[in-house]
């Protein structure tokens, strides 16, 4: 073999190591399937976990629920309006005293409407340029009329449950897993149990993913559980995170431990840099 062969074929090794190893977005989002959660003091709880493990992490509001003053974002732009050419999307990003950014992804009078072809196409290439400047990105969202998420991207990407222990809230839960797999077909999804203690979530989740094994050949995941904490009422008065606030206490280490399991530089990113080591 040839000298330029060798340092060719070294060179696509070097540049598949350098692609293998590089960062990628992790997108996840997040259906709450209780109506009583504070679905943003969780969202924000958990950006600041992230960014507290070194996490470059942007939070995107998809909801239909009216959540944007709850981020301080209701009068910016919308991530749709840059897709239409009315808005910059620098203008559209707020970076938080905490660290973490967030957006909105469109106005709410649009998230329960499924998009025509040429506007989903427009704003998910928006969302991917822009998720690609972050190590996460944690979705705040809900399924429109046709029991889908918003945007291809995220229908493809993770999607976890949030529950509680409550029964309407379980029965909610397994109603939207079934709403998205009639679109999507079968998938795999994501339990965060809050309220609950370690062992009261592994039961509801035990119970949930038992059905979901039984009537629709799913098997689901379990990401963790959220305690009941005065300390996160506390936190939110104070207009801090719980972590932050208050780092002892029992919702900080659940939320510590959630962050891990999404962090990608814990799992994906370790096990791509491993594998593209021996190449």
């Amino acid at each position: 073999m040839s000298e330029f062969q060798n340092s060719f074929q070294n060179d696509q090794a070097a540049g598949l190591r350098r692609i293998m190893a590089a960062p990628k977005p992790r997108v996840v989002s997040i259906i709450s399937a209780s109506s009583t959660q504070d679905q943003p003091r969780m969202m924000t709880n958990l950006a600041a976990s992230m960014r507290s493990q070194g996490c470059e992490v942007l939070i995107v509001h998809a909801s239909k629920a009216s959540r944007e003053a709850s981020y301080d974002i209701d009068k910016m732009p919308t991530l749709f309006d840059v897709a239409n050419e009315t808005a910059a999307l620098a203008d559209t990003i707020k970076k938080t005293s905490q660290g973490w950014s967030v957006a909105k992804m469109l106005h709410k009078t649009q998230v329960n409407i499924p998009l025509d072809n040429d506007a989903g196409i427009a704003l998910n290439h928006i969302f991917d340029t822009l998720a690609r400047e972050y190590e996460i990105v944690l979705v705040d969202a809900t399924l429109n009329n046709d029991y889908l998420l918003p945007l291809k991207t995220l229908n493809e990407s993770e999607i976890l449950i949030q529950l509680t222990r409550n029964p309407e809230s379980i029965k909610d839960a397994y109603t939207l897993i079934k709403q998205i797999c009639s679109q999507l077909g079968r998938r795999s999804f994501g339990i965060i149990v809050d309220d609950a203690t370690e062992a009261q979530a592994q039961v509801v989740f035990k119970n949930i993913a038992q059905v979901a094994r039984q009537f629709m050949q799913l098997e689901l995941e379990f990401f963790g559980a959220i305690p009941k904490d005065d300390h996160l009422t506390k936190a939110a008065k104070l207009g801090r995170s719980v972590i932050d606030a208050f780092p002892m206490a029992s919702a900080s280490t659940a939320l510590k431990q959630i962050a891990q399991r999404l962090d990608y530089k814990h799992s994906t990113y370790a096990a791509d840099t491993k594998r593209a080591s021996f190449i």
